[in-house]
């Protein structure tokens, strides 16, 4: 199986995501937008991945490249291909499928509980996933809900956590990626700097979260297994 990823900033690697597919003996390619990498053509992969960033969206006047990137996700979600977006990578999804970005009303950031949500019944790719779980943010925008999507996952600090459209694309809000040594730079960059909020965590809680990390990693090796599995044993 081949996976491509995008990469939109220096500190959002893939994290987890890499070990899986190194596990699965999957081949992994990337493009670094924020290098000014050229995006390959959609023939190439069968799953794309769009990592997070810490600019906005809609933040096309100061990153001209997040344009080209947004034509390049609807072009993968029209050509039918497997698509994970984290974060930025959700934003963007929503904003290319016709969903508005905008700043949170407040940041959510550190480890948060997230709820699936019960009414909408079993996405595949969100097959395994616990009905609560606990999951690392770094986020202060969100994002309405493209037309056809379903959401998936929600908490009091952000409506929309998980969502899905067309039954092959997934978008993620959180971080289950992110390992402890990403999460570790984030916290020596920030959290001398960050802000008192309700939704903002001491960042002396971000690190040395083993049972969290473990959890949000079974949480993404779940996922990318249900992609995995749609990708290669198509009903």
């Amino acid at each position: 199986m081949k996976i491509h990823y995008i990469q939109n900033d220096e500190l959002a690697t893939p994290g987890y995501i890499e070990e899986w597919a190194n596990e699965k003996m999957h081949t992994l390619s990337r493009t670094q937008m924020y290098a000014n990498e050229t995006l390959p053509s959609v023939d190439q992969f069968d799953m794309l991945v769009i990592l997070g960033g810490r600019m906005g969206a809609y933040e096309e006047d100061a990153f001209p490249w997040l344009i080209k990137e947004k034509e390049f996700i609807r072009e993968a979600v029209d050509q039918g291909k497997w698509v994970l977006r984290i974060c930025l990578g959700a934003q963007m999804l929503a904003n290319a499928l016709g969903g508005k970005v905008y700043p949170h009303v407040h940041k959510e950031i550190g480890w948060w509980q997230i709820e699936k949500i019960e009414d909408v019944g079993e996405s595949r790719l969100f097959n395994g996933v616990p009905d609560s779980f606990t999951a690392f943010q770094f986020h202060g925008d969100t994002y309405d809900l493209p037309k056809g999507a379903v959401r998936l996952a929600s908490n009091q600090g952000c409506t929309n956590q998980a969502f899905s459209y067309a039954d092959r694309v997934l978008g993620l809000q959180f971080h289950p990626e992110f390992t402890g040594d990403v999460i570790n730079r984030l916290e020596q960059i920030y959290g001398s700097e960050m802000p008192k909020g309700d939704f903002i965590q001491d960042s002396a809680l971000w690190v040395n979260q083993e049972r969290l990390l473990y959890g949000a990693k079974s949480l993404l090796f779940s996922v990318l297994d249900n992609f995995e599995a749609g990708i290669l044993k198509p009903e």
